[in-house]
C-alpha cells in the first residue's frame, strides 16, 4: 500500500467526521439560542402579567389611602399609575420591581420617570403572545379599567362630587366618605378584583404550559444533538486509533529500523536492512539505503587508505617544519619569526631606548695557542651557554657571537622601560657565576664586559643566510667600552650610569680615550645598592 493512500483514508475520514461534528455543533448552538429566547419570552410574559396585576393592586391601594387620608399626593400617584399603564406617561426606571412601595414623595417619582412612554398593551403585543394569551391579558386590562371607574366614584365621593349619569361627576353634594369606604371594601369591589385576576391566572397557566412544551422540545433536540456529537467524537477517536496503528505498523516501525541503521552506519558499522514490510515508498527507501551503505563502505575504505598516506606525509612535513622553525629561532627573535610566519614585511625599525652588551674572553689568543681546539670550543660553549641562560632569564635578545665575543641587547625587539636594569642584572650575575666557577676549576676563565645605552636601528640583513642585527653609534661605543674594560669588570658609559645610579653602585674610571669618539667619562658597575654590604 502507498503511503499517500493511508494518509488519504485516515485524514479524509477524520475530516469528514469533523465537518459533521461542526455542523451538529452549529445546530446545537442554534437550539441553545432558541431555548434562551424562549426563556426570555417566558420571563417577559410573567413580568407583564405581574405588572398588570401589580398596577391594579397599586391603584386599589392609592384609592383606599386617599379615601381615608384625603392626602392629594395619593390621588396624584393614582393618576400616574393609570397614565403609565396607558402609555401617557414614561415608565420609570426599575418599574418592573417593587416601585410604589418605595416612593414616598412625588418628587422621588419625577426623578425616576426618565424612560420613554410605552403603553402596557403595546408591550404585550411586542412580547409575541398567542392570540388567545393576548385576549386574556386584554380582558384582564378591561376588567381593571372597570374597577378604576368604581375607584373614581369612591374618590370623587370624598371630594363631594357625584356622577351625573354621564361620568362627568358634575353633581356637587356634601362629601360622603362612608359611601367611598363601602365602595372600595364592599363585595362589588372584591368581585371586580376577582374578575381581573381570573384571566391573569388563566394567562399565566397557558403561557407557562406553552413555554414548558417549547422548552421541553428544545431540550430534547439539544440532548439528541449532544448524543450525535458524542457518537461523532467516538468515531473520530476510533478512526484516529486505527490510523495510529496503521501508521505505526506501516511507517513508524520501518522508519525506526531505518533510523537505527543510519545511526549504526554513522558510527562506522556497516549494515544492510532486510526488505521493508511497510509502504511502497519505504521499500524504495530501504533499497536505496542498502546501495548507499555499500557505496559508503567502499568510499570509506578508499578514504582510510588516502588518509593514511596523507598522515604519513603530514607527519614528515611537520617534522621538517619544526626543524626549520627551530633553526629560524636560533637565528632570529621569536617575535620577528612570528611576524614573518604571518606574512608581514619585517623592515628595519628604530628603538630609542636600548642597552647593548658586549663580552669577550680575557687572553683568548694565548689560550687558543696553549689549548687544543676542542678544549677551547668546550670552554666557549660553556661560557656562551651560561650567557644564553641569563639572556632568557632577564628577557634579553642575543644578537650574535663572533669568535670569543658575545653580543646581546635589552629593549629589542620587545621594547622595555627597564632595559638598563635587565642588562645590569645579567652582567652582575655573569661575573658572579664565573667567580664561583673559577674557585673550583684549575683553568680560570675571565671576561671583559662593556655596556652602553641609547638609540639603535634593528632589522634583518640579507635575503639568504639572513641575521637580525643592530646598527648605530651605541653598538660601536659598547664594543669599545668592552675592549677597554678590565678583566672581570663591567665597563659602562655615562648614559647608562645616569639611568642606574639611583639603584646601583659604581666606581668612576675617569675619562678614557675611545677611538673615533674622543674622551668619554666611564664607570665600572659594582652591584645593586641593597646588596653592597
Amino acid at each position: 500500500m502507498r503511503l499517500t493512500t493511508v494518509m488519504v483514508l485516515v485524514f479524509g475520514a477524520v475530516g469528514l467526521l469533523a465537518i459533521l461534528l461542526l455542523g451538529n455543533s452549529l445546530l446545537k448552538e442554534r437550539d441553545a439560542l432558541t431555548l434562551v429566547e424562549a426563556q426570555r419570552q417566558r420571563f417577559v410574559s410573567e413580568q407583564l402579567a405581574a405588572e398588570l396585576r401589580q398596577s391594579s393592586d397599586d391603584l386599589t391601594r392609592m384609592a383606599r389611602t386617599y379615601v381615608i387620608t384625603e392626602d392629594e399626593k395619593f390621588m396624584r400617584f393614582f393618576d400616574q399609575i393609570r397614565a403609565i399603564r396607558s402609555g401617557e406617561a414614561p415608565r420609570p426606571i426599575g418599574y418592573e420591581a417593587v416601585y410604589w412601595d418605595l416612593v414616598l414623595d412625588p418628587a422621588d417619582h419625577e426623578a425616576r420617570a426618565k424612560a420613554a412612554a410605552s403603553a402596557l398593551q403595546s408591550r404585550m403585543i411586542d412580547a409575541g403572545f398567542t392570540v388567545q394569551e393576548f385576549a386574556l391579558l386584554q380582558k384582564a386590562e378591561k376588567e381593571s379599567e372597570a374597577l378604576i371607574v368604581l375607584e373614581r366614584i369612591a374618590v370623587n365621593a370624598v371630594k363631594g362630587r357625584f356622577d351625573d349619569g354621564t361620568g362627568a361627576f358634575a353633581i356637587v353634594k356634601p362629601p360622603d366618605r362612608e359611601m367611598a369606604i363601602r365602595l372600595l371594601h364592599g363585595e362589588q369591589y372584591h368581585l371586580a378584583k376577582a374578575a381581573i385576576m381570573a384571566p391573569i391566572k388563566e394567562f399565566m397557566a397557558g403561557a407557562s404550559g406553552r413555554m414548558r412544551t417549547l422548552t421541553a422540545g428544545l431540550e430534547a433536540d439539544m440532548k439528541r444533538r449532544l448524543g450525535i456529537s458524542s457518537a461523532l467524537m467516538a468515531t473520530i477517536l476510533v478512526v484516529l486509533a486505527a490510523g495510529y496503528v496503521a501508521t505505526v505498523r506501516l511507517v513508524v516501525r520501518p522508519v525506526r529500523a531505518l533510523s537505527d541503521a543510519a545511526l549504526r552506519l554513522q558510527h562506522g558499522e556497516w549494515v544492510k536492512l532486510a526488505a521493508a514490510g511497510g509502504t511502497r515508498e519505504l521499500g524504495i527507501l530501504v533499497d536505496t539505503f542498502n546501495r548507499m551503505s555499500s557505496a559508503l563502505q567502499d568510499r570509506e575504505r578508499e578514504k582510510a587508505e588516502a588518509m593514511q598516506r596523507l598522515a604519513e606525509k603530514a607527519e614528515a612535513l611537520e617534522q621538517e617544519k619544526a626543524r626549520a622553525e627551530k633553526l629560524l629561532l636560533n637565528v632570529l627573535p621569536a617575535s620577528i619569526v612570528d611576524r614573518m610566519q604571518r606574512g608581514e614585511q619585517v623592515s628595519a625599525e628604530s628603538f630609542p631606548e636600548v642597552t647593548v652588551f658586549f663580552a669577550d674572553v680575557v687572553g683568548f689568543t694565548s689560550l687558543a695557542a696553549e689549548v687544543e681546539p676542542r678544549a677551547v670550543a668546550k670552554l666557549l660553549n660553556e661560557l656562551f651557554g651560561m650567557l644564553d641562560d641569563l639572556a632568557d632569564k632577564y628577557r634579553l635578545e642575543k644578537i650574535k657571537t663572533i669568535g670569543d665575543c658575545y653580543m646581546a641587547v635589552a629593549g629589542v625587539p620587545e621594547r622595555s622601560p627597564t632595559h638598563a636594569q635587565q642588562m645590569a642584572d645579567l652582567a652582575l650575575e655573569a661575573i658572579a657565576r664565573l667567580n664561583a666557577r673559577n674557585q673550583g676549576s684549575p683553568r680560570k676563565l675571565q671576561i671583559r664586559i662593556g655596556m652602553h645605552s641609547g638609540t639603535v636601528v634593528a632589522g634583518i640583513i640579507g635575503s639568504k643566510k639572513f641575521a637580525y642585527d643592530l646598527w648605530g653609534d651605541v653598538v660601536n661605543v659598547a664594543s669599545r667600552l668592552e675592549g677597554s674594560a678590565e678583566p672581570m669588570r663591567i665597563h659602562v658609559s655615562e648614559s647608562l650610569y645616569a639611568r642606574l645610579s639611583e639603584s646601583y653602585t659604581f666606581e668612576e674610571r675617569g675619562e678614557i680615550d675611545l677611538k673615533n669618539r674622543g674622551r668619554l667619562r666611564t664607570f665600572n658597575l659594582i652591584g645593586r645598592k641593597e646588596s653592597v654590604d
